[in-house]
């Protein structure tokens, strides 16, 4: 059936992992599944455009819509669920007896549920509704009872939906408790003390198993990242966590504490000026590669779009010197390294900054181990054209020593990033206008177009972007369209003037409804940063 072409991607994905898991050295293949591509499951799924995993794929142009973050990655996700749902000798038992009994023959998705059922003894009708025939993602948080001596008198797990999204569901949970201990040495560890796993069944589950226990300085929900939802932390966990995220040895229980606070600070439940003190403080001694090169991205959102505007000036200088310190202090020729000096040439604005990415250029500088390739090169000229330090000529410059594809795709974005008007209009020909231009050229102008701290020289494109997206569609296709309306949208000038014109556009437009998919993504990211920044500036 069309309809169950998700389970290609979904089961490829897990089992991806799964087998590298079971099989291989890389036994901590889940935390980078958990710090990565999970992270794009959970914002794809809020978005207005979320769809159910077995979504209604009706033609090929749905399948091109619809095979995104959620058939890979909460496809992957939910099947882990499954897993955990049943138990993983049960699941491989009844995956055995399905191969086995449909071999060179056609099945359905209900005929692996049928054969998961009769090796499980679980009912998966119902679950399979719930999971994979509705949108949205649950957040899942504890509710306690303490007595005098900090010991849990009551505990339950409260699920909580999205009004547009109200679906309660079943999950299997693992929780966690750890305490910081001191080692021999007198250094404070996070030490897990107990564990335990729990199904959570609608608004509010008692979990009686933890009356009694001493409040841990750590209480994490989701202990093995077996369920898929958005998980809170406590006040006391959050407090431990973002004092000393760096002392949790388990890097899977990490990777969920980093998890928990992005949701938070995606939710405007966290400051972004507390979630980048977090990230300064535990990514120099984070050991999953995924998770260093991917949470400086998710610091520098907070920073340049949920900061509030009395914070930003403030919050950009502490990131910029924080990557600074961090990559003077990395291991040589490590990939903390290589992750830090990306960062810091996407953060750097002050004259100090500038100048060192001029000078790691020209050789004047150099830190031990860090190899200054061409990718690294075109980095850091990024940093400079990004902030008016590097010209057209200065760009073709650096052309001439990488005269590739990927170099001129590279110039290209280059000058779409610089603080001009003259640039600007000149990558808006590239991006919305042209059809002589290779679509990864015009993919690197889009991606490099839309700049915080530009606001003055993109202001005129917010009309421009409303009036190309009436037409952009059925003009230049699906790939360079979908492409130019995601990442063209003006979310660097967020504002409450821009979401109302962005509403009276979408309700008064002729667009495609395709385009207006993306539009509505734009406008759902805008909202969100206004509200961080309303949290940012509460302190």
């Amino acid at each position: 059936m069309v309809d169950d072409l998700w389970l290609n991607e979904s089961f490829a994905e897990w089992a991806c992992y799964h087998a590298a898991v079971e099989a291989t050295e890389f036994t901590e293949s889940w935390v980078g599944f958990t710090n990565a591509r999970k992270n794009w499951a959970y914002r794809q799924d809020q978005l207005p455009s979320t769809h159910p995993i077995a979504a209604d794929n009706v033609d090929l142009r749905a399948v091109e819509v619809n095979f995104d973050g959620i058939t890979y990655a909460k496809g992957a996700s939910v099947l882990k669920q499954l897993v955990a749902w049943v138990g993983l000798d049960n699941f491989v038992e009844g995956i055995r007896g399905y191969f086995k009994e449909f071999a060179f023959s056609n099945s359905e998705f209900k005929d692996l549920l049928a054969a998961l059922e009769k090796a499980s003894g679980r009912e998966l009708q119902s679950w399979a509704q719930e999971w994979l025939q509705t949108a949205g993602v649950n957040t899942l948080s504890p509710e306690f009872e303490l007595d005098a001596d900090g010991r849990y008198t009551s505990f339950a797990v409260r699920q909580t939906a999205a009004a547009d999204q109200p679906t309660l569901r079943r999950h299997r949970l693992g929780i966690g408790l750890y305490d910081a201990v001191p080692n021999e040495d007198g250094a404070v560890r996070l030490v897990r003390r107990t564990s335990l796993e729990t199904d959570v069944v609608g608004e509010l589950t008692d979990v009686a198993a933890l009356v009694g226990q001493k409040q841990p300085d750590l209480l994490l929900l989701n202990e093995g990242d077996l369920a898929y939802a958005k998980i809170r932390l406590d006040e006391r966990s959050l407090a431990t966590v973002i004092g000393g995220i760096s002392t949790l040895d388990d890097a899977l229980a990490r990777a969920l504490c980093w998890g928990a606070a992005w949701d938070m600070t995606r939710d405007a439940e966290m400051s972004a000026s507390d979630f980048v003190a977090l990230v300064l403080s535990g990514i120099g001694t984070e050991s999953d590669a995924f998770g260093v090169s991917r949470i400086p991205g998710y610091a520098a959102q907070a920073v340049n779009s949920f900061s509030a505007p009395g914070n930003k000036a403030a919050l950009r200088e502490t990131w910029e010197q924080g990557l600074r310190k961090l990559l003077e202090n990395a291991e040589p020729g490590s990939d903390h390294q290589l992750s830090f000096a990306r960062a810091f040439a996407g953060a750097a604005h002050s004259e100090a900054a500038l100048n060192d990415l001029e000078a790691l250029l020209d050789g004047t500088l150099a830190f031990e181990g860090l190899a200054i390739d061409t990718d690294l090169r075109w980095t850091l000229l990024n940093g400079l054209a990004r902030n008016g330090r590097a010209d057209a000529d200065r760009i073709a410059e650096e052309l001439t020593r990488d005269n590739t594809i990927s170099g001129q795709e590279h110039a290209a974005a280059a000058r779409a990033l610089r603080p001009t008007a003259e640039a600007k209009a000149e990558a808006w020909e590239i991006a919305m206008v042209r059809d002589d231009v290779a679509n990864e050229t015009q993919r690197s102008v889009v991606m490099a177009f839309q700049v915080n701290g530009q606001d003055e020289v993109l202001a005129p494109y917010v009309e421009r972007y409303l009036a190309a997206a009436d037409t952009m569609w059925e003009e230049k296709g699906t790939q360079r369209a979908s492409t130019a309306l995601e990442f063209i949208f003006p979310r660097p000038l967020a504002s409450q003037e821009l979401l109302d014109r962005v509403d009276a556009w979408l309700e008064s437009s002729p667009a495609n409804p395709a385009a207006k998919r993306y539009v509505r993504e734009g406008r759902a990211d805008v909202a969100r940063a206004l509200a961080a920044q309303a949290k940012d500036a509460q302190g």
